[in-house]
């Protein structure tokens, strides 16, 4: 009895075994990085046109629904992966094309624009068997191999859902995407972490591959499912440092978007401002950092008219940088002595890759000649105050020395009352008194 018990349990678990690989093994496999032979012969690299992904939201020609790589007429066109020959005939537009279907995919592949075919229809090819040959047949520019995949045909034509090949599959003898075949270190990759940010796929369809470089000859390292969220670190614009589920590697730009737009964050510090009444001709410097948290695409700024025209006294620069210090350039720029009076603003405005123009600094300020900001009393221009400076002042107030220019006479108002006489001289002894004692 105990064997039958023994045998009967045993029966029981191999069965719960057997189900549970039946069930486990189409989810790994749908997770498998699909590997295919580069469908021309391996020197023909460059892709002219790349899939548009929008053509499974607008099934128009005006968007491509594969990938057109450049090669001569007459090399050979193979087989990316096993499959049936479905048709290999004239398809209008497309030319002389050949059409594979993948049971275990259940996907087609198509090769357009063939100047010869060489595989018929039924027959079941294997992978990396030539099927055709490159050519400019149908409505063609050039010699080049039209190459897409798509999961339905309609009247023998390709039909969506179409999937970008380039990221369908792996291409195990990594020559396609005409890409080299070095990964720059990280300190010298030119990325930026300007695109750092949590980012999900954009039309993407099956997955996003994770690869070993930047460019698509590199190989699979993960995959980022259909609308999943990930992780950039940082990149250039075309390919990105990601991170998903404990997987990092480079995955392409043109498939994601951020999830949510970073605030610029923009600001000015240890900033210089002009205010109330400057003196005509005396000099200002221009201080100030500005930062931002997205790149720092325009600065401009510098003196205007208080009606907000702009004065010869203004600049621009176009920093790209998340970092501008404005003493670099504006202050070597804009000459604050050379204003006439008047009434201006001094306006600092940045933008940044947000598109947004933020006005970081304004401050209204007047210049004039009625201002002296020197050492009061300081009538001989010396710098510095002495007997002589006495003599002059009480010379001009008996009238018996010369006419006072401008700067004299508001510099012998030392009490400021708006006049110049004998109280000024009095207030002006005190002080020679006190600087000599």
């Amino acid at each position: 009895m105990e064997k039958i018990i023994r045998k009967a349990a045993a029966f029981l678990l191999s069965i719960a075994v057997i189900f549970t690989v039946s069930v486990c093994v189409p989810a790994l496999k749908a997770k498998a990085a699909v590997y295919a032979v580069w469908p021309t012969e391996a020197k023909y690299k460059n892709i002219t046109t790349y899939f548009d992904p929008a053509r499974n939201t607008y099934d128009s020609t005006e968007h491509h629904n594969a990938i057109d790589i450049e090669a001569a007429g007459g090399s050979n066109i193979y087989a990316a992966y096993g499959g049936k020959v479905i048709s290999a005939d004239w398809k209008d537009a497309y030319g002389y094309m050949v059409i594979l279907y993948h049971a275990d995919l259940g996907v087609y592949t198509f090769y357009a624009h063939a100047s010869q075919l060489v595989a018929t229809a039924g027959a079941e090819v294997k992978q990396g068997d030539v099927i055709a040959k490159v050519g400019s047949t149908g409505q063609s520019s050039g010699n080049h191999l039209h190459f897409g995949v798509c999961d339905k045909l309609l009247g023998n034509f390709p039909a969506r859902t179409y999937y970008d090949p380039m990221s369908y599959f792996v291409f195990s003898d990594n020559t396609g995407g005409g890409q080299t075949n070095s990964t720059p270190a990280a300190s010298d990759c030119g990325c930026s972490e300007e695109y750092a940010g949590l980012y999900t796929t954009k039309n993407v369809v099956t997955n996003l591959n994770i690869r070993g470089g930047h460019g698509t000859n590199f190989a699979v390292t993960g995959q980022i499912p259909a609308n999943a969220e990930f992780k950039v670190t940082k990149g250039n614009g075309q390919w990105a440092h990601v991170e998903y589920k404990g997987v990092s590697g480079y995955a392409s730009m043109d498939y994601m978007q951020r999830k949510e737009e970073p605030k610029s964050g923009m600001k000015i510090e240890k900033q210089t401002v002009p205010e109330g009444t400057i003196e005509i001709g005396k000099p200002f410097s221009i201080k100030g950092v500005i930062t931002s948290n997205l790149k720092i695409t325009k600065v401009y700024g510098g003196v205007y008219f208080r009606d907000g025209e702009a004065t010869s006294q203004c600049a621009e620069a176009a920093p790209n940088a998340l970092t501008y210090d404005l003493s670099s350039y504006f202050d070597k720029n804009i000459e604050f002595n050379a204003l006439y009076d008047g009434e201006y603003t001094y306006k600092i405005v940045a933008e940044d890759t947000s598109g947004q123009a933020y006005t970081l600094v304004t401050s209204d300020f007047v210049i004039s000649s009625d201002v002296y900001s020197g050492v009061m009393g300081d009538l001989d221009n010396s710098g510095n105050l002495n007997v002589s400076d006495i003599v002059i002042l009480q010379n001009y107030i008996l009238n018996k020395g010369d006419e006072f220019n401008k700067r004299q006479y508001l510099a012998s108002d030392i009490n400021k009352d708006g006049t110049v006489d004998v109280f000024d001289l009095v207030e002006l002894k005190k002080a020679v008194i006190a600087v000599t004692e």
